[in-house]
């Protein structure tokens, strides 16, 4: 294999939702030249027909159907990372773990803030994940994940490429946008054959680099998190082995600033400013208005749904004061939550509040 920079491009893919056989060989035969068991892996993963075409090396694989490759690809990094930890004397990263720094980051507002606390998650985890390090000069963020691996084999290569390919997937689906590298580092030699580190990192991999990193426009830092913790539940069911995932998200603009506004109330934020939301999108203010005017909305109009749906939410505890729910709302005395919130529903928060308590007992039975 030649030392350097892998560029993806070079390397033929095969058609959408096919893997090539030679990908799933390579992690086989890592699986095999770390002392495990690979017909007890492929049946584990419930792919014992595919054991005669994927382990004879005088046959010609055909590809694999992508759902078949997501739980070999499983199987074969979990038992890869288990034997990375072991040499290194400590507990492997498990997926209930994985899932819940998904879960503590979901809230934040910015891809930043996400990052940041993944760290401090990761701070948690130590050593079983390594921490995130961001560094910005002439508009380029570098994301680093510092290796503390004193053994730098092929299996402890599969765990840290995965985790930069993790991660990558990961924020971009946060943001709901494709995140273009300019290029990713490895602190290895290449370990892994060519198609195997294109699949997983398919952006150019230069290696011997002082530490696994990866390279992007510092412009993503400051999008906002537009995912909900639903959206977040149905991507985990897979993640971070489906390669073919979606990470953008078509959605109009108006539900992405909802979602953000929401999310900013309930963390008792102000919603931010049209100026700020333009450069979190990077657009102009000016297109910021006449895009939400051409979806029938405004930036006022979805600051109030997003007060009245957190009010509404908040009126449903009776622990709440009618004061207190105002004021987390973000209203500037309980005199104008009540005028506001007459004029979304016609009637005064206590009634609402009467109404809803009665629905709901009378629907418990």
């Amino acid at each position: 294999m030649t030392k350097g920079l892998i560029h993806s491009k070079q390397l033929s893919r095969p058609v959408p939702g096919h893997v090539s056989a030679a990908i799933a060989r390579d992690l086989l035969r890592l699986v095999d030249e770390f002392g495990d068991d690979r017909h007890a892996l492929m049946r584990q993963a419930g792919l014992a027909h595919l054991a005669p075409m994927l382990l004879d090396v005088g046959r010609t694989g055909r590809p694999l159907a992508h759902e078949d490759f997501i739980r070999l690809y499983a199987h074969c990094t979990w038992v890869l990372d288990a034997h990375a930890a072991r040499q290194e004397g400590r507990d492997p990263l498990t997926k209930s773990g994985l899932d819940m720094l998904c879960h503590c980051i979901i809230t934040c507002r910015t891809l930043r803030d996400a990052i940041d606390r993944a760290d401090r998650f990761c701070q948690l985890l130590a050593p079983r994940l390594s921490r995130l390090v961001i560094d910005e000069e002439d508009g380029v963020a570098r994301l680093s994940m510092p290796t503390i691996r004193r053994v730098r084999n092929a299996c402890a290569y599969l765990s840290d490429l995965t985790g930069l390919s993790t991660y990558h997937r990961l924020f971009s689906w946060l943001i709901g946008e494709d995140i273009v590298l300019f290029g990713a580092a490895m602190r290895y030699p290449p370990l892994l054959d060519e198609r195997t580190v294109s699949h997983l990192m398919p952006c150019p991999v230069r290696h011997g680099a002082p530490e696994n990193s990866l390279r992007f426009a510092a412009a993503y830092l400051d999008r906002p998190v537009i995912r909900s913790p639903f959206e977040l539940d149905h991507l985990l069911i897979f993640f971070p082995f489906d390669m073919e995932a979606p990470l953008s998200k078509e959605a109009p603009l108006s539900e992405r600033i909802a979602h953000l506004f929401s999310a900013m109330l309930a963390s008792s934020e102000t919603p931010a400013p049209a100026a700020q939301l333009a450069r979190q999108f990077g657009i102009s203010v000016a297109t910021l208005k006449r895009r939400l005017l051409a979806e029938g909305t405004s930036l006022a109009r979805i600051k109030g749904e997003a007060r009245l749906g957190l009010a509404c939410q908040l009126l449903s505890d009776p622990r709440l004061t009618i004061t207190e729910v105002g004021r987390r709302a973000r209203f500037s005395d309980t005199g104008a939550f009540r005028r506001a919130f007459h004029q979304w529903t016609g009637l005064s928060p206590s009634a609402w509040r009467d109404a809803h308590m009665a629905a709901t007992t009378e629907a418990g039975g």
